[in-house]
């Protein structure tokens, strides 16, 4: 399964009232100038071959970046991040890095962005 089918299926997982939509790819032209909605953008970063041997590989290392983009009117997001942080990785996910809490200068909304990690060893 692709790896940013498997995030979004577990975010959708999670049942977080706070999320307004989950996209893959890209974020609907409607969407864009959106800022009373919490979305979050699920895009591919890699896929790596692993488990080497026989001349073969056994596994696929995946990666995913998870940008959220707060409604203005967002509430304190500590909790929900916890929560996603956990949810990911009681699910098996790495996470591999967190870029911190930036303000995007158009439209005043927080963002925060997360990179996972997932190992797929082959059937």
């Amino acid at each position: 399964m692709l790896a940013t089918k498997r995030a979004k299926e577990l975010i959708q997982t999670g049942d977080f009232k706070n999320v307004d939509a989950v996209y893959i790819g890209a974020i609907p032209q409607s969407g864009i100038t959106r800022t009373d909605r919490t979305i979050i953008l699920i895009t591919d970063v890699r896929t790596d071959l692993a488990l080497d041997g026989s001349l073969d590989f056994h596994a696929l290392d995946k990666e995913v970046e998870v940008q959220i983009f707060y409604a203005l009117n967002a509430d304190d997001p500590d909790a929900f991040e916890t929560s996603l942080m956990h949810l990911f990785v009681r699910n098996g996910w790495t996470m591999l890095d967190n870029h911190g809490h930036t303000v995007d200068p158009k439209t005043y909304q927080v963002t925060q962005t997360y990179y996972f990690d997932y190992y797929e060893l082959e059937k």
